[in-house]
């Protein structure tokens, strides 16, 4: 199809995750949807940031890809570096222009914060050793924009999951630098011991919440079981296919930590709209690559 290299290029499946992290931080700080006006563009402006990021990712990494990953929509030529660059660039303007609109100064100002580390990631950060820890960064700070409205910024347990969330993220990450290599198992070590931590930390801070819902820190357990799982097939068989599995369930498992997240602390009926979002990035997921 004419347009499955675009999507491709957007990993269209990740994005329904960083929706998930807006609603999840918006229902976290204020459990409840009223005032749409506000928690709308949140999430609207978590999907734009990281799409920015996901695109200028393979504008920056154009001459890499070339030789690594030669059959990417940039390097294969189905998609023009040029248009790639101003789609990134137009995303990350959006995502600060939706922050804006929501109405709040502290919406903004985690937003820009967000901006800066997504361009510092993608210009040559990744490269560095702190690589894995910025990309974490990122999607804390997408947890933390979706609670920047409520009291103190979702207050210490709000700040506790985005800091657990943002560790489990680089351990993903960290797993993801062996992904285009055979037998290269010190990294996914790494990643799946930041995995364990990043959930006991989640686990933490839903416990925050006096009356946590059971169902909540089932759920985060249940997560963390899989992440290992497929962490440990990678360890026992370290191929590229198996690590980009490793990967891709690390990705996808980011909406079910949100959605324990909600649960435990606001109960399942709301954790039910941040699983809907798992939904289109399951199905996408099976069509198109997200790692």
């Amino acid at each position: 199809m004419a347009f499955k290299p675009y999507l491709q290029l957007v990993r269209l499946p990740n994005v329904f995750t960083a929706a998930a992290d807006g609603l999840a931080g918006w229902l976290l700080a204020v459990g409840t949807f009223a005032a749409p006006g506000r928690w709308a563009p949140l999430v609207g402006a978590s999907m734009a940031l990281y799409t920015s990021g996901i695109v200028l990712n393979d504008v920056f990494d154009y001459d890499i890809d070339k030789s690594e990953r030669p059959s990417r929509p940039l390097p294969s030529g189905r998609v023009s570096r040029r248009f790639a660059a101003r789609l990134g660039w137009s995303l990350l303007g959006l995502g600060l222009g939706l922050a804006a609109l929501s109405g709040s100064w502290a919406s903004l100002a985690v937003a820009a914060a967000l901006a800066v580390c997504v361009v510092a990631y993608d210009a040559g950060g990744k490269r560095t050793v702190l690589g894995p820890e910025l990309m974490g960064a990122c999607r804390g700070l997408n947890l933390l924009l979706g609670m920047s409205q409520g009291d103190r910024l979702g207050g210490p347990g709000g700040w506790l999951a985005a800091t657990a969330l943002a560790v489990f993220v680089a351990g993903v990450t960290w797993i993801s630098r062996s992904e285009t290599s055979t037998g290269r198992i010190q990294g996914v070590l790494a990643g799946m011991a930041l995995q364990a931590l990043g959930v006991a930390g989640l686990v933490v801070a839903a416990t925050h919440q006096r009356d946590a819902d059971p169902i909540g820190l089932f759920v985060l357990a249940g997560v963390g079981a899989l992440a290992v799982r497929a962490g440990g097939r990678a360890v026992q068989d370290p191929v590229p296919a198996t690590i980009q599995r490793a990967v891709k369930t690390g990705v996808l498992a980011l909406v079910w930590l949100d959605v324990g997240l909600v649960a435990a602390a606001r109960g399942p009926t709301p954790a039910l709209a941040v699983a809907a979002c798992w939904v289109p990035a399951f199905v996408l997921g099976r069509w198109l690559y997200s790692t």
